[in-house]
């Protein structure tokens, strides 16, 4: 045999290896067309080693095998094209169907005899013909052999997974070795007619093989496991065949009678032999599997075993334990998110005391949830590194994936929404994971997608029977639980707990006033509110209508009045967004201070609470302060049921209101203008508290103004302004029947009167104004001045303070102006500006 028959030989013989083993794990589309490519490469040594091996063989012989060798030249490069771009998940395209056709076209010309001629192999060295079609085939073949190679430089480049870099790589150097020897190996004078151009076969095949042991081109522990099932198999139905034939035999029957009755029966019990093949199955995999078969096993049923599991820590103990194990791994981790805007945290891990528990937190809008979720693809710390869409995370984020320890973030998603994540550590050994693992993991991700979301359905639905769904507190039943349980813990344990029941004030009136779809928004930011200004521990629940309360575990009284005022604080600040303030009255008890049974804390809290009511609102009582109720009623301050002139001030100002939205706040901030400056003046409490109620009545006359003059934008006609100017009186005689609101009327009537005699309605002149007309004055045109109007441009401060100055004396009281210009650059604590389309009738600003 020709020595340079060896090297077209051995390479075939691997590539012949390699498909055996290939064409057992063909379910994904790249490895079908590898084991494409493979077999043709192996055609092509195969038909390499025909053509040379015999140095004797006839001229007819060598004519038929330089052909196929030339066919299988094109051939090959041809189907290396194509799987390079399945490989690179791209269609195999018209250009793959085009060089498919040349190559037909080639095998056909070549075997009518017009490519090769005069073959002959002396020495070793073939002889042959073939010009111009090497050059032709040549040419033909390149474009798709350096596309191919480029695409796989791509490949490589464009890569984030270090495996699949690697192993791009080895099919990159063997390319490139096989197309550099196919190429030089023709054109250079002493090597053309040898076979060296398949030691770039040799060096593609063997940097493949060590790919798919090394980087995982396809699972070859899998295809080993195939294998040996199906060897097993095939030796078992051997076995029985020559056995029941031996003993056909020894029986005397015919020759051909055994071979068609044992292989009658030894199909049947092929056919049907599944416990036998189920066996040799189950010992194979625990041949490979070993220690960790048993818990492959129960991921495998996982889906069964676990479907009537709705609570997450069964899970996590049903899940993460075989999962750790079944893959040999560090540890492993579920992350949830409690609710849909918290942060995805680490709630379970294996083993039970891991650091990573309390370590690892992403939030909703980190770009690694953001990416998981959108691709629904496991991520791993390389991938952070190098792939753009995390160029974003911070350093310190980065840190805390690499402190992890981790190997892979497996998402959970369920009706493509994700729910949680799978965190997993490293292998024991140092191994890479296998295509296996990845497809397991990527199935018990799947499977408990839905078994979670069940889990936290039913969580939620537990939620909603404990929780209030206006405001998204505890609700009463489950306040009375868990102040029992709270009881049971503190008799048991020697602790302490506080509670404190919080009510509004004038809830009643604010609901009358504004309506109950308002009173319901107030009531959801109190709760808000409520749950953002206590500890994680705490519970806040809504006890009731407008009450509320909250259970402070192993707080003591003096900690828990700390909390309560703040509460308090919090509410008045930050509920008062309509004309009428929001406060709250607290009451706190303390268990077992204040009693021990639950009756008890409930009676003390709410007693402390009513006398917080009866001392003036606003306030919070502790009950060991004082047991005495104030039970009078005409010792106590205006109740719920009874509004005195402050519910009638805010139920007339809201009347403004909702004659034109646009005027909300107007009405306030020149009440809080005016007050400022009575106060300044040093005027007494009284003037002071009529001018804040003043303030907020004085535009109480335009309920009676048309809806086309208060809303209209441009500036007023002359007969459009009669009505404006009869807006004081009309209040007064809106209010003149108010026995409380009496004081307010001068007030309320003159504030449109100018220091010079030119206001109106009466036009009254200097100090025959009244002074709480001439405060309102300066305030009601500061205020209007100085807001954004459709009619008019808003001043900033230095212009409208320069504006004041300028109408000194001829609009405004002199004495008033200086004062109140001071407060304003001093910085005087006034309430937001709020839109105002027809707040000030004047036009100009300030002078009519």
């Amino acid at each position: 045999m020709n020595a340079w028959a060896l090297i077209p030989l051995a390479a075939s013989l691997v590539y012949i290896v390699l498909l055996l083993m290939v064409i057992q794990d063909t379910q994904r589309k790249a490895n079908r067309f590898f084991a494409y490519f493979l077999g043709v490469a192996a055609f092509w040594s195969f038909s390499s080693f025909m053509l040379v091996f015999n140095p004797s063989a006839s001229p007819q012989h060598l004519q038929l095998w330089n052909e196929l060798v030339v066919t299988a030249i094109a051939w090959v490069s041809i189907a290396y094209f194509h799987f390079v771009r399945v490989y690179n998940d791209k269609t195999g395209g018209i250009w793959s169907y085009l060089g498919y056709a040349f190559t037909s076209f080639i095998l056909v010309m070549a075997l009518s005899g017009r490519v090769v001629s005069n073959v002959s192999l002396v020495n070793g060295y073939l002889f042959h013909d073939i010009r111009p079609w090497d050059i032709v085939i040549g040419a033909f073949i390149a474009p798709f052999v350096v596309s191919g190679l480029i695409m796989l430089i791509n490949r490589y480049r464009r890569s984030t997974d270090p495996f699949d870099r690697n192993r791009t790589m080895y099919l990159i150097i063997g390319s490139g070795a096989l197309i550099l020897l196919s190429y030089v190996t023709p054109f250079t004078p002493a090597l053309a007619g040898l076979t060296t151009d398949h030691i770039g076969n040799i060096i593609n095949a063997a940097l493949i093989a060590y790919a798919i042991s090394r980087f995982q081109l396809f699972d070859i522990k899998l295809v080993a496991r195939r294998g040996l099932t199906l060897l097993g198999l095939m030796g078992a139905i051997a076995v029985t065949y020559g056995g029941l034939s031996f003993i056909l035999i020894q029986l005397g029957v015919p020759s051909t009678t055994v071979v068609i009755t044992a292989g009658i029966i030894v199909t049947i019990a092929a056919l049907s032999g599944r416990s036998l093949a189920h066996f040799i199955s189950v010992s194979v995999d625990r041949l490979f599997y070993q220690d960790t078969y048993r818990y492959r096993q129960d991921l495998g049923d996982f889906s069964r075993k676990m479907s009537h599991i709705l609570n997450l820590d069964d899970l996590s103990q049903a899940l993460l334990p075989p999962l750790t194990k079944a893959l040999g791994v560090t540890h492993s981790a579920l992350l949830f998110q409690d609710n849909a805007a918290a942060d995805f945290i680490v709630q379970y891990t294996y083993p039970d005391n891991h650091e990573l528990k309390g370590n690892l937190r992403l939030p909703v809008d980190n770009p690694i949830i953001e990416w998981m979720d959108r691709s629904g693809k496991p991520l791993t710390p390389s991938q952070v590194e190098s792939l753009p869409e995390f160029k974003g995370l911070w350093q310190a984020e980065k840190e805390q994936l690499t402190n992890a320890n981790l190997a892979l973030l497996q998402p959970i998603k369920s009706r493509e929404k994700l729910i949680g994540l799978i965190a997993i550590g490293h292998k024991r050994r140092g191994v890479v994971y296998t295509t296996e693992d990845l497809d397991l993991i990527d199935r018990i991700s799947s499977q408990a997608g839905v078994i979670i979301e069940n889990a936290q359905l039913y969580i939620q639905a537990t939620i909603r029977a404990n929780t209030d769904e206006l405001t998204g507190l505890y609700n009463h039943r489950h306040f009375h639980e868990r102040i029992e349980q709270e009881i049971g813990r503190g008799s048991r344990f020697g602790i302490t707990f506080s509670l404190i029941i919080l009510d509004l004030d004038l809830f009643k009136v604010y609901n009358d006033i504004y309506g109950h779809l308002a009173g319901d928004q107030l009531l959801r930011k109190v709760g808000k509110l409520i749950q953002s200004s206590v500890r994680t521990i705490d519970l806040a629940f809504r006890y009731g209508g407008e009450e509320f309360a909250v259970l402070l575990p192993e707080t003591r009284m003096e900690d828990a009045f700390r909390v309560a005022e703040r509460l308090r604080k919090t509410i008045e600040s930050k509920s008062s967004f309509r004309e009428m303030p929001v406060t709250a009255s607290l009451g706190i008890a303390n268990w077992p201070t204040d009693g021990v049974m639950k009756e008890e804390i409930i009676h003390r809290a709410d007693t402390a609470l009513y006398r917080a009511k009866q001392t003036g609102r606003n306030r919070t009582c502790i009950a060991s302060d004082g047991l005495k109720l104030v039970n009078n009623p005409k010792e106590a301050p205006e109740t719920e049921s009874q509004p005195k002139p402050l519910s009638i001030i805010y139920a007339l100002a809201a009347t403004v209101d909702a004659k034109d939205h646009y005027t909300y706040g107007h009405s306030r901030k020149v009440s809080e203008y005016a007050v400022s400056l009575a106060e300044a003046l040093n005027l007494p409490q009284d003037t002071v508290h009529t001018i804040r109620a003043a303030g907020l009545l004085h535009d109480i006359g335009k309920i009676g103004v048309p809806d086309s003059i208060l809303t209209k934008p441009g500036a007023l006609e002359q007969k459009e302004w009669e009505p404006i100017r009869t807006h004081p009186e009309l209040g007064v005689e809106i209010l003149k029947h108010v026995v409380d609101l009496s004081k307010c009327l001068p007030a309320i009537m003159h504030h449109h009167e100018n220091w010079d005699g030119t206001g109106y309605p009466q036009r009254l002149k200097g100090e025959a104004i009244p002074l709480e007309a001439r405060i309102l004055s300066v305030a009601d045109a500061y205020d209007a001045i100085t807001s954004p109007r459709p009619y008019r441009t808003q001043l900033a401060l230095k212009d409208a303070l320069d504006e004041l100055r300028r109408c000194s004396g001829t609009q405004f009281d002199p004495d008033l102006v200086p004062v109140f210009c001071n407060l304003m650059e001093c910085g005087a604590k006034i309430g937001p500006v709020s839109m105002d389309r027809r707040g000030e009738p004047q036009s100009p600003p300030l002078d009519e």
